[in-house]
């Protein structure tokens, strides 16, 4: 009565075996009530053979249920040890993770500060290039204002032509 279910034999179903057993368990009845009514077998008898009877099929049915109810917790045990094993394997993959996004994080944060660091260098060299830019163009203003103008103009003092110059 077991079919085959991929490469492993499947247990019955209570219902598959609880026809063939009542079909079984009927014929038993009415042999023995047919034995009781020629009176081969006493009546009491054949009342108490038929319980007896009725009670081992009971026990029967029991017993399977029993098989089939322990065949599937050991199932549920089979595949909750796998989902275990899953989980194990997940959390040490996560904290592997989470061990990389530390040293990544810190990594970006040290990146950050050397950049900011050579932002700072930059920005400095700019303004020291500034300075010395300006004190270059005083200079020169100065020295242009010693110079006679080809245009007979009377130069301009250096001081007017650098605030003129820088705006201010």
């Amino acid at each position: 009565m077991t079919t085959t279910h991929g490469r492993y034999a499947r247990m019955p179903t209570p219902r598959q075996l609880v026809l063939p057993a009542a079909a079984g368990g009927c014929l038993a009845l009415a042999a023995l009530a047919a034995l009781a009514a020629t009176g081969a077998v006493p009546a009491s008898d054949a009342v108490v053979l038929g319980v007896v009877l009725l009670l081992l099929g009971a026990q029967a049915l029991v017993l399977l249920t029993v098989r089939r109810a322990d065949g599937k917790a050991m199932r549920v045990d089979a595949r909750t040890k796998r989902c275990e094993a899953e989980l194990a394997r997940l959390s040490a993959a996560t904290e592997r993770l989470d061990a990389r996004l530390d040293e990544i994080a810190g990594l970006l944060a040290e990146r950050r500060h050397r950049h900011d660091e050579d932002l700072r260098e930059i920005l400095a060299s700019l303004g020291e290039d500034r300075l010395h830019a300006m004190s270059l163009r005083q200079e020169v203003a100065r020295l242009a204002d010693l110079l006679p103008r080809p245009d007979g103009a009377a130069p301009e003092p250096a001081r007017r032509r650098a605030a003129a110059e820088s705006g201010t």
